[in-house]
């Protein structure tokens, strides 16, 4: 309390001033991120950083766009360009991070957090998209993964998708066997389009918030979903009959990170700290048996518990990520087409 108005007591420990202070650095990040258990060790150094939340990627970038100036900020990895390009980010000296070298080598090369040789992301988090599902109420697809069910006139009214561009066309894309949908041709969007329509009439709704997904789902209102993984993790720990399926035609994996902001607040030595302690094993154990998300640090999967990992199908995470089509940067003009489509769609154009 001294301390915070500017006084001191030198008869204290340094390191309990230290502990009792707040962080100088800031942290603009995803509802779930901000647990002290993903930055282990770091809070008993620095004290906590201060947080603030968004709920998607677009609305991160525009309110720093806006003037909002966060040290760290923590998108997924194929939008960093975005960051970059718009002058915002600036470049990860790796030699500053001792937990660097156990990094998924796969993890350090993607989209975003590797541009033209240089490391403009650090790897939080990586996981997949795509459907949940009741088992119990779907049967037939136990063992038959298919994004095909989230079309299934069978399911009419008990089905949900996400509301979201990438979403929609991305899994439209993978259906129809479309090579690179991040390039796709007005041919190719228009088929996208055409079967999203189809889709329409049979949804409950589109989500926004992954937690009425899982209430559906336990409550037998919706029978599959497009959600993610920590939605399975959860609704498993419940004892529900749920299924999280790897796809046929294609399973999405997403990756999400962390970016050092030019002249953001706080003491770059600390934001470096910062970075390092969510590489650590330590809280890649939490993100495995907690959030049901992959971790960056392959010493992560050695320590958490092997008989969760077997039920989230991550055991072999090598295996899992060469099986994924990682999210990548849209042509901006074809996300510029399919984010109008998307639009239109909903309304029932």
């Amino acid at each position: 309390m001294l301390a915070s108005v500017g006084i001191a007591t030198v008869s204290l420990p340094m390191v309990t001033q230290r502990a009792a202070a707040e962080s100088t650095i800031q942290i603009f990040t995803w509802s779930g991120y901000d647990v002290e258990q993903l930055r282990p060790g770091f809070d008993a150094e620095f004290g906590a950083p201060g947080y603030l939340l968004y709920a998607d990627n677009d609305e991160a970038i525009e309110k720093v766009r806006a003037g909002y100036a966060p040290t760290i900020v923590q998108p997924t990895s194929y939008l960093i360009g975005r960051w970059r390009d718009a002058g915002l980010a600036k470049q990860i000296d790796t030699s500053r991070l001792s937990n660097w070298e156990n990094v998924f080598p796969q993890l350090k090369d993607i989209t975003g957090i590797s541009y033209e040789g240089e490391t403009w992301g650090a790897p939080l988090a990586w996981g997949n998209s795509s459907v949940l599902y009741r088992k119990d109420l779907a049967p037939e697809y136990v063992g038959n993964d298919s994004w095909g069910i989230l079309w299934d006139e069978k399911y009419s009214g008990r089905l949900a998708q996400r509301d979201s561009v990438d979403a929609g066309f991305l899994e439209a894309a993978l259906i129809l066997g479309i090579e690179n949908p991040y390039q796709m041709s007005d041919a190719d969007l228009d088929r996208c389009r055409q079967l999203l329509v189809e889709q329409r009439p049979l949804l409950r709704y589109y989500w926004s918030s992954q937690s009425d997904v899982e209430q559906a789902l336990a409550s037998g209102e919706i029978v599959a979903a497009y959600a993610w993984n920590d939605a399975y993790a959860s609704l498993k720990r419940q004892g529900y009959d749920v299924g999280y399926m790897i796809p046929k035609e294609g399973i999405l994996t997403w990756v999400d990170s962390s970016i050092m902001i030019k002249d953001g607040p706080g003491d770059e030595d600390e934001a470096y700290a910062y970075l390092d302690a969510t590489l650590s094993p330590e809280a890649g154990v939490f993100m495995i048996e907690e959030y049901g998300y992959g971790s960056v640090n392959k010493v992560s999967f050695e320590t958490a518990n092997q008989d969760l990992l077997v039920e989230l199908g991550i055991e072999d995470p090598d295996k899992v990520m060469a099986l994924g089509v990682f999210f990548d940067e849209w042509n901006p003009e074809v996300r510029e087409k399919a984010s109008n489509m998307w639009e239109e769609l909903k309304a029932g154009f």
